[in-house]
């Protein structure tokens, strides 16, 4: 929706003056898990968190007690917490293809190396040789983040979970409700056993879930996953307020139209200044990068400049429903001159006498 929605604002600001929290479960609970699970009929069941990170290891805690082994295969970025950063042990590169290189892994435990198998995205071949070779107990992934699956790809990553006993974990952290309203998955028609949403589900409050199937999420009844804080209200009904204007307003049918414009615009822009240009990701996760070795500079430039004019911008947008046509046409003006410099810069100008400070990281880097 963006940021600062009235709505939902006003939602919160109620439960706030009504009372936040008593460390009983509150309605708003229930009401937002009987949402999500009646837009996903697959699932029977749901856990509440209030990060991201949190809801993936409340996941794994689940899917592992439901299937019994404790190995884990994974494709995509889910988090920071010990599970998944075990995947860098040993090896700190094991995750540099998954979202964020450079993640450190000083501090987890070396018991937990081998815990968890990286395997990349549309190469089932590779998660083929996986599970044949390892004793998987869950597959979780990202249902897709910069490219689409390949034909077939979901539907026999499915098929090999069912075929082998193992958990299937959909992490639509990112990519839920902004090509549908719901998980990603339900465009792809393939269903997992379990499911993760955050980020647009309380629209800038904290309020994560994950989701799943009776005879998968009833595991949690044989181990300990509790917080006091996650009886408070807030994120609660931030989520079913967020939900309730997004299904008013077909949100993710806006955004996936903004996205797309924000593509061919992007094309349209580059081939104007003879800019080499590609576009990535899913239309309302649209991104473009500039295959050059000056790429970071460029990047770099590109948010040096259009701060000047108001905007904080990189070379990827996040579509919202805030991003009106004439958002959108105010940043193409100011985008147009720095596209301007950069065909500059490709045709012999010294882009590093352009730059006012230290080129952008492309992965994780500590800043203090």
């Amino acid at each position: 929706l963006g940021y600062g929605h009235p709505e939902v604002d006003e939602a919160v600001r109620g439960t706030v003056s009504a009372g936040n929290m008593s460390s009983l479960n509150c309605p708003e609970e229930v009401y937002l898990v009987e949402k999500l699970l009646e837009l996903h009929p697959w699932a029977a069941m749901g856990r509440l968190a209030r990060s991201g990170g949190e809801a993936n290891a409340v996941a794994i805690r689940i899917a592992r007690a439901a299937a019994g082994k404790t190995t884990v295969a994974i494709c995509g970025y889910h988090g920071w917490h010990d599970w998944y950063l075990a995947a860098n042990l040993g090896d700190d590169e094991n995750l540099a293809g998954h979202l964020l290189p450079g993640l450190e892994a000083r501090g987890v435990p070396d018991n937990l190396r081998g815990s968890v198998v990286p395997f990349h995205y549309n190469d089932f071949s590779e998660l083929e040789k996986v599970v044949r070779d390892r004793e998987i107990g869950v597959i979780k992934m990202e249902v897709s983040r910069s490219a689409g699956p390949e034909p077939g790809f979901l539907e026999n990553v499915r098929k090999l979970a069912t075929d082998n006993g193992i958990v299937l974990i959909f992490d639509e952290c990112t990519s839920g409700f902004r090509q549908s309203f719901g998980g990603l998955h339900k465009i792809f028609g393939v269903e997992p056993d379990m499911a993760i949403f955050g980020k647009t589900l309380g629209n800038g409050y904290a309020i994560t879930a994950s989701i799943g199937r009776r005879e998968v999420m009833e595991a949690a009844q044989s181990t300990f996953i509790s917080s006091t804080f996650w009886s408070e209200r807030i994120g609660p009904t931030a989520g079913l307020k967020t939900l309730e204007v997004m299904e008013r307003e077909r949100s993710w049918e806006r955004i996936t139209e903004t996205g797309g414009n924000i593509g061919s615009r992007w094309q349209k822009l580059a081939a104007k200044h003879g800019v080499p240009l590609q576009l990535n990701g899913l239309p309302a996760l649209i991104g473009f990068s500039i295959p050059s070795a000056n790429a970071l500079k460029y990047k770099t430039l590109i948010t040096q400049e259009m701060l000047k004019k108001g905007f904080l911008a990189t070379t990827a947008v996040y579509s919202c429903i805030a991003h009106t046509p004439q958002v959108v046409d105010s940043y193409f003006e100011a985008l147009d001159p720095v596209f301007a410099l950069i065909s500059e810069c490709e045709n012999g100008r010294a882009v590093d006498e352009l730059l006012e400070g230290p080129v952008c990281h492309a992965g994780f880097t500590r800043l203090n």
